[in-house]
C-alpha cells in the first residue's frame, strides 16, 4: 500500500504541460539577439514573464480555470526558486529574491493585461520595451496582440499544444 495515496489533480497536470509549452515558446531563439531581447538571465526571464502572462490572460477568462491558473503559476514559481538556486543564490536569500520576482511578475502582468484589454497597442508597445529591454517592441508588441486574439478565439485547451501558440516574431 502506497504511503502517499495522494493524485495529482486535472488542473496539476494540465498546469505541468502548459508550463512546459510556455517555457519552450519563451526560450525560443527567435526572441532573442540584436534588437530583441538580451539572451541573459534577466531576458529569459522577461520573455518568460510575457509569455506566462499571455497564458494566464486566456485563463482569467473562463472562472471554471482559475484551479488551472493557480496551479500553473505555483509552478511558475516553483520552477522561478529552482533558477535561482541554480545560479548559485543562498538558500537564505532566496525568500527575498523571490519576493521581487513576484512583484515584478505582477507588475508585468497586469500591464500587459490592462494594455491587451484596451486594445491599446502603445501602452503595451511602452511597458515590452521597459520591460523586456527590445531595442523595437513593435515586433513583439504584434506577436503579443495577435497571440491574444487569436488564443481568444480558441479553446483554452489549445494552450497545451505547441500548436496553440503563434510563430515569434522575425
Amino acid at each position: 500500500m502506497p504511503i502517499w495515496p495522494f493524485r495529482r489533480s486535472r488542473a496539476e497536470t494540465d498546469a505541468e504541460q502548459l508550463l512546459e509549452i510556455v517555457t519552450a515558446v519563451s526560450r525560443n531563439p527567435a526572441f532573442f539577439g540584436p534588437g530583441r531581447a538580451p539572451d541573459t538571465l534577466e531576458g529569459r526571464f522577461e520573455m518568460m514573464t510575457l509569455i506566462a502572462s499571455l497564458a494566464l490572460m486566456r485563463l482569467q477568462r473562463e472562472g471554471e480555470l482559475a484551479p488551472l491558473a493557480q496551479a500553473f503559476t505555483d509552478q511558475l514559481f516553483r520552477q522561478f526558486d529552482a533558477g535561482l538556486r541554480e545560479t548559485g543564490v543562498s538558500d537564505t536569500a532566496v525568500p527575498k529574491r523571490m519576493h521581487k520576482l513576484a512583484g515584478d511578475f505582477y507588475g508585468r502582468l497586469g500591464a500587459y493585461a490592462a494594455a491587451v484589454e484596451a486594445g491599446d497597442g502603445a501602452a503595451l508597445g511602452e511597458a515590452i520595451a521597459r520591460n523586456t529591454l527590445v531595442a523595437e517592441a513593435g515586433p513583439l508588441t504584434d506577436f503579443v496582440l495577435n497571440a491574444a486574439a487569436a488564443q481568444a478565439e480558441r479553446p483554452a485547451s489549445a494552450l497545451l499544444q505547441p500548436d496553440g501558440w503563434p510563430s515569434p516574431p522575425r
